[in-house]
């Protein structure tokens, strides 16, 4: 899906907080805090926290165990083509595709997706649309 070694990225570090609104043409990592609208024309992997509306071709949510203890955030809609969520999202999801969610994923909200693989584990307070047209 995701591919995190591509040259064209963008990367918010750690300590970094960005106040406003982000469009990215490549890759975005976000291991830090945005308090803004994010619109990604690629992929996008969360680490840190986003407070606000995502959009984007592919979304990575990172969890605990793959982000040095501490769960990638979003706080705001998002909509992508595909999703891998491991952390959390509060807020309404609309995923063209695929939609994946790990056993340490916390959703809140209402969640529309073309298909969706819920792993034991997992937070889901909201309602599910699924809409595979396959």
């Amino acid at each position: 899906m995701m591919n995190e070694t591509a040259n064209n990225k963008t990367i918010i570090a750690r300590k970094c907080k960005i106040v406003g609104e982000i469009s990215a043409n490549d890759d975005l990592l976000v291991y830090g805090e945005v308090k803004g609208n994010v619109n990604c024309v690629n992929d996008m992997v969360v680490g840190g926290s986003v407070e606000g509306d995502v959009e984007a071709r592919e979304l990575r949510v990172h969890g605990k165990a793959e982000n040095n203890g501490k769960a990638g955030a979003i706080y705001g809609q998002v909509a992508v083509a595909n999703c891998i969520v491991n952390g959390k999202i509060e807020g309404d999801c609309h995923i063209e595709g695929d939609m994946i969610v790990g056993s340490t994923a916390e959703l809140i909200g209402e969640i529309n997706a073309g298909s969706i693989e819920i792993q034991k584990g997992a937070a889901l307070k909201g309602s599910l649309n699924i809409n595979n047209q396959g």
